[in-house]
């Protein structure tokens, strides 16, 4: 037995699809892998400042809700209603919500409160946001909602797209706040940009002055006031939804232009932003001294192969095709779910690299036969290093936020690193990620 894997020549030949799905097809009892960093529903729900979380389900469904709150510091902020068979079987506990935001507001420290409810709610069919502006009226209280519903997380509108939706949902149309005409926002991100960013450079000449993020904010006013921005950029599919609701609600354009690593795609992004914006923005120089650091990085580390895991911030096949335009090897990508941003990816890395190996990190014969993968001097994602923990493995760190050619630099910096300072998957793994 060894680990199933698919060609991206056999992907490329398959129908696109509209809506997120397997590798493989079928169904299977999901391993549940290793891939999973910190930013789950939880501490993306945190990201609302100023506010309280209220988790309604069973004991074993918030239980895991404790413990990113004690690692990450915000325990402080979560709050419980814990369900038990009667109250499921007779729905009392919906009268019960009320009173727990009741408490919460009483309690003076908190501007809003976010409910959390699990799949129970869901396959029951609660009707959570009408739920939500009921108590939100009877408590006065800005409460906002979403689901921790594991059994659609890999659907188009899976529980990390309902948690950044419930919080953008907090955005604000104020009048008479001129300076949100000078600024955008950047959704789709779990931290502030990072200072000195290109785009900010970039931005300067075409009136923008400011580039918010949700975690940049410091207030909860200062998040409603993200609605009155210029406008939304998306750099993660998982906040596509939220440009189209705010298009919708408020009246603010967006355009998708997901993180990218790959020179060319980012000079596109510039130029389909500079359209957006009716303005001129010229990325020569930041491509060029991009294309160089991508030839030094090759030089460096001739003959080396760099697998691609699906814990990096970014689109894996997207890095993939990164690495083979410098003519780095890469022995294989991970990948469980096809989503529609990847079929245009899946189609250059077909012209290019045809017999590519795509495996999943969930999928029982990889966990079962992880020697039959095949052998990578450097692991990107500790997902991939969990697979093989003799190799050097380079983790990324999620609570940063790069974009534009600034995120290949990055992303260099990171490999180079892992080379020169090899560390043990164990180690990464208690030193970056949430471990019990």
């Amino acid at each position: 037995m060894s680990a199933e894997f698919r060609t991206i020549k056999q992907l490329a030949s398959e129908e696109r699809q509209n809506k997120s799905v397997s590798v493989f097809g079928g169904c299977w009892l999901h391993y549940n892998g290793p891939g999973s960093s910190g930013f789950g529903v939880k501490r993306t729900a945190m990201l609302l400042p100023e506010s309280a979380m209220l988790m309604v389900g069973p004991m074993g469904c918030s239980r895991s809700g404790t413990v990113v709150a004690e690692k990450y510091g915000f325990a402080h902020r979560m709050f419980y209603l814990n369900l038990d068979d009667r109250s499921i079987a007779l729905g009392s506990y919906l009268k019960k919500i009320p009173e727990a935001v009741q408490y919460i507001k009483e309690l003076g420290q908190f501007k809003a409160v976010l409910i959390c409810m699990t799949c129970l709610d869901a396959l029951l069919g609660t009707d959570l946001a009408g739920l939500g502006k009921k108590i939100s009226a009877q408590v006065g209280i800005p409460v906002t909602t979403t689901f921790m519903d594991p059994i659609v997380r890999d659907g188009n509108y899976g529980p990390m797209v309902q948690v950044r939706q419930a919080i953008t949902n907090c955005f604000e149309a104020w009048e008479n706040v001129p300076e949100g005409k000078d600024a955008i926002n950047l959704l789709g991100t779990f931290a502030p940009l990072e200072n000195g960013s290109e785009l900010f450079a970039l931005l300067a000449g075409t009136g923008i002055k400011e580039i918010k993020t949700v975690a940049g904010c410091s207030s909860f006013e200062e998040l409603q006031k993200m609605g009155c921005s210029r406008a939304n950029l998306i750099v993660h599919p998982q906040a596509a939804a939220c440009g189209a609701d705010l298009e919708k609600r408020l009246g603010m354009p967006y355009i998708k232009l997901f993180t990218s690593y790959v020179p060319d795609i980012i000079e596109e992004n510039y130029k389909k932003l500079s359209s957006f914006l009716e303005t001129q923005i010229c990325c020569r120089k930041e491509k060029q001294a991009t294309e160089k650091a991508l030839s030094e990085f090759a030089r460096k580390y001739r003959g080396k192969r760099i697998a691609v895991g699906e814990a990096v911030c970014g689109n894996p096949f997207d890095i993939a095709l990164m690495l083979l335009g410098a003519e780095i090897e890469v022995p294989f990508v991970f990948r469980d779910m096809i989503h529609p941003e990847d079929w245009d990816l899946i189609a250059a890395l077909n012209k290019v690299a045809p017999e590519l190996k795509v495996y999943s990190g969930v999928h029982p014969s990889t966990a079962a036969c992880p020697a039959t993968l095949p052998q990578a001097d450097l692991m990107l994602g500790l997902d991939a290093g969990y697979y093989n923990q003799s190799a050097v493995i380079a983790a990324w760190p999620f609570d940063r936020t790069f974009y534009g050619f600034d995120g290949i630099h990055a992303l260099l910096e990171i490999m180079d690193s892992a080379f020169l300072n090899p560390k043990g998957h164990r180690e990464q793994m208690q030193g970056t990620y949430l471990t019990v």
